[in-house]
């Protein structure tokens, strides 16, 4: 009779590390499922949210001759900047020959690993540093180019 008292509770003990086994899984399970589907929601409303959507200049077109290159001759780009605010715009008119002389400069400082980097985020980020240095009235948050020919 020790013996199947004994035995309840070995089988009693087995049966809840069973459940707190299971319910840890099932728990896991459910919040990795759904922490998952509400990101990528997010992630969905915020590409398509037209208000998420910041003001643009169109900084222009470029053609640049490459300094210190044998194989690349020049670049050609068109490039957008994304703005923190649309007041901006106005300085950046006002600073257009200060802008188009930075980017050229900067454009014709790159080596050739920089300008073909896919996704040129190298020379994004270069292009955008180089700009936000003269800007008072705020800054750019991104650049796009909306061409880019190298060659």
């Amino acid at each position: 009779m020790a013996e199947d008292g004994q035995m309840n509770y070995k089988m009693l003990a087995l049966i809840v590390v069973l459940v707190i086994i299971i319910t840890g899984v099932a728990s896991f399970t459910f919040f990795t499922y759904f922490s998952v589907s509400s990101d990528e929601e997010n992630n969905e409303n915020e590409i398509t949210s037209v208000e998420d959507i910041r003001p643009t200049y169109n900084a222009g077109d470029y053609t640049v001759n490459i300094s210190n290159n044998n194989q690349i001759n020049f670049v050609r780009a068109s490039i957008v900047f994304e703005l923190e605010n649309a007041e901006l715009a106005e300085e950046l008119d006002k600073r257009s020959s200060q802008i188009r002389d930075r980017v050229i400069s900067t454009l014709r400082a790159q080596n050739e690993e920089i300008l073909e980097e896919p996704g040129a985020d190298t020379i994004k980020g270069i292009v955008q540093e180089k700009i936000n240095e003269l800007l008072i009235s705020g800054e750019i948050t991104n650049v796009w180019f909306t061409e880019l020919v190298v060659q």
